[in-house]
């Protein structure tokens, strides 16, 4: 009976745990299939979410990447544009030339012709003036190295009293270019151009010997007269005149051909100090009067400056001697001012030395703008004789030409001087009629001479123009 029961009740329990089971089953696949749908769901939404999220943030990449490029574009035309005013400017500043020169009344000439040559190459000309004071062009310097110019152009008031001043010039390594005077005692100068001061003082004394034929004179034991009325004593190009006067003449000096009788010949004796032309006719009428007897005078007035030549004219016209007499000696000059070529041309003066200073003008900015190019070495046909006290400056010497009165004309023919400047006024020349009554001038004393020729080469003291002051080198 207890089998019996037993047995019922474990089938029970099986029936009920198999109606269980498979009630559990469904569930779980139900519940399985129900997960399964919705992460099926789930998925598709945030596949789509995160593609959407995904062009957003690519959209937002390539705003920002236009507009970085817009910004990088606009700052690099910012500064494309900055550099360029940069570069601009400093073109500017860089393309400068400053020319400083002693005064206007004697250096305009020339400052115009560097304006224009310097500006057809490009540059832009800063001219100034000291009006003959050196502090004033040491201020002009520093002004001009503050402004950043390219190079200088100067001929100094003192060529002694720039050392410091082109002490920072030469550190900026800005190149300074002597003009016709040499600047001493610095070795800022890296180039010189001039004349030549001993190439012009040979070209004087082979003129003397010439004219006055001092070979033919040494040969017949002959004498002849000079005395000298060189340049200002604070010039170094006076000095290189004088020395290449006496270079030449010494020779003659020394063998008694030639005679300095107020024995004046040294540089110091004989110089000029400012090129006076007051100074020069002072020092004339004390060598008249102290060393030449009345009536007398030299063979030969050898003077560094028209203005000189001019007053030893008129001292001797005081004294009465005749122009283009045998008693007028031979006057030289040196610079073919207006006033001194009309004397040439009249006979008063043998002749005047010209440097053209349009060729000194063109020869200084050609030096400048190969040596700013770098293209080429400047030119220069001499570099030994000029020594500035610190180092010999490589120079270019243009060649001076002689002026007499044979071809003073070419000064109008090359347009530097019209014709009025320079043509002497005529004189009329008088008719010999001894049985001619004569119409005397009330206002003129005739000579007390028994020659003839004194009457009639008498004429009127010329009226004496505005005396024109020399730039000094010339």
């Amino acid at each position: 009976m207890k089998r019996k029961t037993a047995v019922v009740l474990l089938g029970s329990l099986t029936i009920l745990t198999a109606f269980s089971g498979c009630g559990n089953n469904e569930a779980t696949e139900a519940a399985s299939e129900s997960a399964q749908t919705e992460d099926e769901g789930t998925g598709d939404d945030a596949e789509m979410q995160a593609a959407l999220e995904e062009e957003e943030e690519q959209k937002e990449k390539e705003e920002e990447k236009e507009t970085k490029k817009d910004t990088e574009e606009t700052k690099e035309a910012e500064e494309e544009e900055a550099t360029s005013e940069a570069e601009e400017s400093e073109e500017e500043d860089s393309n400068q030339v400053a020319v400083l020169f002693p005064d206007e009344n004697n250096w305009a000439e020339d400052a115009y012709e560097l304006e224009q040559n310097l500006a057809e190459d490009g540059y832009e000309p800063m001219v100034f003036y000291a009006e003959g004071d050196g502090s004033k062009q040491v201020s002009q310097i520093q002004e001009m190295l503050a402004a950043e110019v390219k190079a200088f152009i100067i001929a100094p008031v003192d060529p002694y009293g720039l050392t410091d001043a082109l002490a920072p010039v030469k550190e900026a390594k800005i190149p300074v270019f002597s003009y016709d005077q040499l600047i001493m005692d610095t070795n800022a100068v890296k180039y010189y151009t001039t004349f030549g001061g001993r190439q012009a003082g040979n070209m004087i004394a082979e003129e003397i010997i010439e004219k006055e034929e001092l070979e033919k004179l040494r040969e017949e034991k002959g004498t002849k007269t000079i005395e000298f009325l060189m340049g200002s004593l604070d010039n170094t190009q006076a000095l290189f005149l004088y020395n290449g006067v006496m270079e030449i003449l010494q020779p003659y000096l020394d063998d008694g051909t030639l005679v300095c009788t107020s024995g004046k010949v040294s540089f110091d004796d004989t110089g000029i100090l400012r090129w006076s032309r007051e100074s020069a006719e002072t020092r004339f009428r004390e060598i008249l009067e102290n060393s030449y007897e009345e009536g007398k005078q030299p063979d030969i007035i050898c003077t560094g400056f028209d203005q000189a030549a001019l007053a030893a004219v008129e001292v001797l016209e005081e004294r009465g001697v005749v122009p283009g007499s045998e008693m007028w000696p031979m006057i030289t000059g040196v610079e073919c001012e207006p006033e001194a070529v009309k004397a040439v041309a009249s006979g008063k003066i043998s002749f005047s030395l010209f440097m053209d200073y349009r060729l000194l003008a063109d020869a200084c900015e050609q030096m400048v703008h190969q040596c700013l190019n770098g293209e080429e070495d400047p030119e220069v046909n001499d570099y030994e004789q000029y020594d500035n006290g610190v180092k010999i400056i490589g120079t270019y010497l243009c060649e001076p030409q002689i002026i007499d009165g044979d071809n003073y004309e070419i000064l109008i023919d090359n347009g530097y001087y019209d014709e009025e400047e320079i043509r002497p006024e005529a004189t009329p020349t008088p008719t010999l009629e001894p049985t001619s009554t004569p119409v005397p001038d009330p206002t003129v004393t005739p000579e007390p001479t028994e020659e003839p020729e004194s009457e009639e080469e008498a004429e009127p003291t010329p009226t004496q123009k505005p005396r024109i002051t020399l730039r000094g080198s010339k």
